[in-house]
């Protein structure tokens, strides 16, 4: 996977570099331009998937290069970056089949959600399909360990972003929720299976405040630990 960053300012591109969670999509290559006219070298040299060009630039500007893109290389997928909020450069931008329109200076969780959404159009790779599964999996049998976004982004070596989206389309929920439930339906088992004490159930299945757990419980089930540990016993 090849990326190229086109601006005539070094420390923007410099941000787009840093910012950017390039290890999580494979990428192999950054490749820089500083204007459109470099860019199109590096077009016609290298095989790059992802363009991310700034508007006003010397020489060839950016709308000048999209256009040229789309007509000579249309699979390269292009995101504009650009300091101006104005109609009619995002007009063209969209014309041309700019993928998106990103606004300086650089926000690095939009910019991460614009590349993760581009990646995926440009061909997501197998494993990362796969990998939602396998987080799933993970959680059914580490429910009562410490478990969020960010650690299961740094486990499996995927966005936050792109691990929220994902989960989301594969489960009909969202991360945190479908956690909530794998412990919840563990602590009605438990309920049921053993007479431990409601704080120690909460525990074992990963909540460390009884409080919070049995609010969470009946807000589920609409009944408390207790009341549902009554009803098993009838």
């Amino acid at each position: 996977m090849n990326v190229l960053i086109v601006d005539d300012e070094k420390h923007v591109r410099d941000a787009v570099k840093l910012l950017g969670e390039w290890d999580t999509w494979q990428v192999d290559n950054i490749f820089e331009a500083d204007d459109g006219l470099a860019a199109k070298r590096f077009l016609e040299q290298e095989k790059i998937d992802l363009m991310l060009t700034d508007v006003e630039m010397p020489g060839l500007d950016g709308l000048s290069l999209l256009e040229w893109t789309k007509n000579h290389h249309p699979k390269v997928v292009t995101i504009v970056l650009t300091g101006y909020d104005d109609y009619t450069y995002m007009r063209r931008a969209i014309l041309h089949q700019s993928f998106d329109y990103l606004l300086k200076p650089i926000d690095p969780d939009i910019l991460n959600d614009a590349v993760a959404r581009a990646m995926e159009l440009i061909g997501p790779v197998p494993e990362q399909g796969e990998a939602i599964d396998q987080i799933a999996k993970y959680i059914a049998t580490h429910y009562a360990e410490e478990l969020t976004l960010q650690l299961m982004s740094e486990r499996f070596y995927l966005s936050r972003e792109y691990i929220s989206r994902r989960f989301k389309q594969r489960f009909s929920v969202n991360l945190s929720d479908y956690i909530q439930t794998i412990r919840l339906n563990r602590a009605k088992e438990l309920l049921g299976e053993t007479d431990a004490r409601i704080y120690e159930i909460a525990l074992e299945v990963g909540y460390h405040d009884d409080k919070y757990f049995r609010k969470v419980f009946k807000k589920q089930f609409g009944m408390t630990p207790n009341e549902f540990r009554e009803l098993l016993s009838v």
